[in-house]
Order: C-alpha cells, then sequence, then structure tokens
C-alpha cells in the first residue's frame, strides 16, 4: 500500500512562491550587509535552511509522520473556514474556543483527532499556518517556508548579536549556530521549534544588542511583541525562563561592574534577603512548591517513565521524582545531565539517537577542555563579565531542566533542547576570548 502523499500540485505553486521570497530575501540580505562580510556568513547559513526544510518535509510526512501532519491538516481546515465563510464568521474561529463556534463552522471540523487534540491545543500554530495556507494555495512548502525563516531570523540575530561583542569568536560560533546540523534541521519545518527559537533570537537581539546600531527600533519592537505573544501562547516556559534569564544577568552584571566594597555589600544584602525568605518563609515556600509538583502531577511523570521503558524505543529514566526538597533537587540535576550529555554513545544503537550521542559527547568534551583550560574560577570571573554570558548560563540551566524533566524520550529531547544548543555554544565558545583578553592586558602592565 502506497504512504499517503502529504506533498501536492498545489506545493509546485507553493514552491514558485517560496523561489520569489528567497530571491526578496537574499536581495534585501545583501543590501544590508553590502559593505560587511557578514554576507558571507548569511548566505550559506540560508541554504542550509533551504536544504534542513526539504529534508524535514521529508522526514516528518514520510518516515515518522510527526505532529507536522496533524498540524497541516488543521491548517487545512482553518484556511477553508476563511474562504468559505464571512469576515465575522472567521473572526469568530480566532477568538472563540472551539466549543462556543457556530455549529456551521464545526462542520469544516470533520475529524475529532484534530479538532480535540490539535486544534484546541495548539491553536495559535494552527491559526498562524492557516492563515499562511490561505495565501499560498494550502501549500506545505511555503507555510514550512515562513516557519523556517522566522527560526533563521531568530538564530541569525543571536549570532549577529554574540560575534560584534567577541569578534574572535566568529569562526567557531558560524559552525556551532549558523551551519550547526541539528539547527538546521529541527529548525525548519511546520512545528512550534521553529517559532520558538526565532522568536527567542528576536528578544534576544532586542535585549541585549549593544553594538549601537539604531536602525528600526520600532521595527524590532513590533517584532519583540509578536515574538512575546509566540513564546506565552506556544511554549509559556521558554518565555519565563527568557525573562528570569535576562533579570538575573543584568542584576549579576551590575554587582560584578560595581566598585568591590560596593559589589561586596550588594552580595552581602542580597544573600541576607535569600536567607530571611527561606528562613522565615521556608515552609510555606516548600508547601507552595510541593503544591506544584502535587501527588497527581509526579504521579504522572512517574506512569508516563514507566510506560516508555515498558515500550523500549529510545526512552530514559530519570529515577521516581521524591515531593522533597533534596528528591526535587536530585530530578533537576539529572534532567540536566540528560538534557546536555546524554545519551551516551554506549546507550543506543538507533542511528537517529546516535547523532544525538554524538552531540552530547561534543558538548561533554567542550565543558571538560573549558574546565581544564580555564578553570572554575576564571569560568566564573569571565562569565560575570558579560550581561549575554551570564544569561546564556542561566538560560541554560533552565531549559535543560525543563527539556530533560519532561521528554521522557530522546526523539522529542532533540527538539525541546534546541533552544539552550546556540547559549551553551556561545558560552563554550567566549569564555576562553574572554581569560585571553584578561591575560594579555595583564601581560602588558609593567612588573
Amino acid at each position: 500500500m502506497h504512504p499517503q502523499l502529504y506533498l501536492s500540485w498545489n506545493d509546485l505553486l507553493g514552491a514558485l512562491q517560496c523561489i520569489i521570497l528567497s530571491w526578496a530575501i537574499l536581495s534585501i540580505a545583501k543590501k544590508h550587509y553590502h559593505h560587511d562580510t557578514l554576507w558571507k556568513d548569511f548566505r550559506p547559513g540560508f541554504y542550509l535552511r533551504i536544504a534542513g526544510l526539504l529534508a524535514s518535509a521529508v522526514f516528518n510526512l514520510y518516515f515518522i509522520k510527526a505532529d507536522s501532519t496533524s498540524f497541516f491538516g488543521a491548517s487545512k481546515i482553518v484556511s477553508a473556514v476563511l474562504r468559505g465563510s464571512d469576515l465575522s464568521d472567521s473572526l469568530k474561529l480566532f477568538f472563540t474556543d472551539f466549543d462556543s463556534l457556530p455549529f456551521k463552522l464545526k462542520t469544516f471540523f470533520s475529524n475529532n483527532v484534530i479538532t480535540n487534540l490539535i486544534y484546541d491545543n495548539n491553536r495559535t500554530l494552527v491559526h498562524l499556518a492557516g492563515i499562511i495556507a490561505f495565501f499560498s494555495f494550502d501549500s506545505y512548502l511555503v507555510i514550512s517556508f515562513v516557519f523556517t525563516m522566522w527560526a533563521y531570523l531568530g538564530i541569525w540575530l543571536i549570532y549577529v548579536t554574540a560575534i560584534k561583542i567577541f569578534p574572535a569568536s566568529r569562526k567557531w560560533l558560524f559552525y556551532l549556530i549558523i551551519a550547526y546540523p541539528p539547527l538546521c534541521f529541527w529548525t525548519t519545518g511546520l512545528m512550534k521549534d521553529p517559532l520558538c527559537i526565532g522568536s527567542l533570537g528576536i528578544l534576544f537581539y532586542t535585549f541585549f544588542n549593544t553594538s549601537g546600531r539604531k536602525a528600526r527600533p520600532w521595527t524590532f519592537v513590533i517584532l519583540s511583541i509578536i515574538s512575546t505573544f509566540l513564546l506565552i501562547k506556544i511554549k509559556g516556559y521558554l518565555f519565563v525562563g527568557f525573562s528570569i534569564a535576562s533579570l538575573l544577568a543584568y542584576f549579576f552584571y551590575y554587582i560584578a561592574s560595581t566598585g568591590k566594597y560596593t559589589r561586596w555589600m550588594a552580595i552581602s544584602l542580597f544573600s541576607l534577603v535569600v536567607f530571611s525568605i527561606f528562613y522565615f518563609f521556608g515552609e510555606a515556600i516548600e508547601e507552595k512548591m510541593f503544591d506544584t509538583f502535587s501527588e497527581e502531577v509526579v504521579e504522572r511523570i512517574n506512569t508516563v517513565t514507566e510506560a516508555q521503558l515498558r515500550h523500549g524505543g529510545t526512552s530514559y529514566d530519570l529515577g521516581e521524582m521524591e515531593l522533597s526538597g533534596w528528591g526535587l533537587t536530585q530530578y533537576a540535576a539529572a534532567a540536566i545531565n540528560v538534557a546536555l550529555f546524554r545519551p551516551y554513545f554506549w546507550e543506543y544503537l538507533n542511528p537517529l539517537v546516535l547523532t544525538s550521542s554524538l552531540e552530547g559527547m561534543l558538548m561533554f568534551i567542550m565543558l571538560m577542555y573549558l574546565l581544564f583550560k580555564v578553570g572554575p574560577r576564571g569560568i566564573l570571573s569571565s562569565i560575570s563579565a558579560s550581561p549575554i554570558l551570564i544569561f546564556s548560563l542561566f538560560f541554560t540551566l533552565a531549559t535543560a531542566m525543563m527539556a530533560g524533566g519532561i521528554a521522557f524520550n530522546y526523539g522529542t529531547l532533540a527538539r525541546y533542547k534546541i533552544p539552550l544548543i546556540p547559549f551553551y555554544y556561545i558560552l563554550m565558545i567566549c569564555i576562553p576570548i574572554i581569560r585571553k583578553q584578561v591575560k594579555a592586558e595583564k601581560d602588558k602592565l609593567p612588573a
């Protein structure tokens, strides 16, 4: 029996639209970077995304029948509603819960699985994809292209922000961010991940771009509002992680950049406040934390883990989550470890998981090199010298903890960890650069 085809004749027209959009994007980028060597980095990164888009389309639609197929089916229903309804009914689709929709709109939804599991749980993504489908002849390629370019914009802005502050990092960060295979593959297609990484990159550029360039500031204000909306609606924990990491970055950078006396006063005051909060309100905080990680939540996590392990495949086990301060700490540490460094190469021989094993090995080797080359004290002092590095540290740890704690299998984890990858490699590459600069400045001082 032949597999159901998801790429249709409409995608021939869609391919033409993608070619026109590609020409427009490359023309704008070439004009913008015309006096800058960044054009040499942008163009190969763009072509790699196109290659990743085509590879992910075949992989997601024909091999594993991933969520892309369900998202695409739901987006075509939204497109059909827009074509077959008047303006007032179409607006109800975007601003009304499914159960409250008029019957004539519900008739468009003939598949209960799509209605209940995809449309209601992923409305923002499906609505956005449906609007694009309405203008693109329901072409999967065009929807995927728009999602992919949004992701590339975010990744590019992360890269540009980092290399403008650390020019010596350019070569390595090009290979580890722009040309990095997992980022070229998992940030393409009709998925949540391209929207999330693109939104994160835009917010990162808006908050941490200290190059002094103020061209078209309102453009990035609008893009930041859109990015905030998308993150909150699609993966709210990423926006929470970004917000907390940003605040901590500026707070600790301020402390590190002040005078020695002021710095020790600020650290002492901060420690006193934290100690007082936990001393006087520790019991209430622990009770609230346990309410958040209720028995039902813990039981569900343990049940899902057992089910994954029972069915084999590429699942992993973090151990049982215990409702205690030490138990949650152990679980968080195990989640961070699995997100950054596992699967170990001896755990699975699955070709797909093998790529994740190689990635985890690379991340581990780079961390070990950093520890031996710079040392723990040098690492901390280097991180404190830049708000970008402070942000990267906190965001990497927070995202790794969340991704490792909820993925339950390595296939899902490969996608969930994507947002932390650029920031992890920024840490690994830029910390030695700062240490080298500090050492060079010390060598210039008279003996």
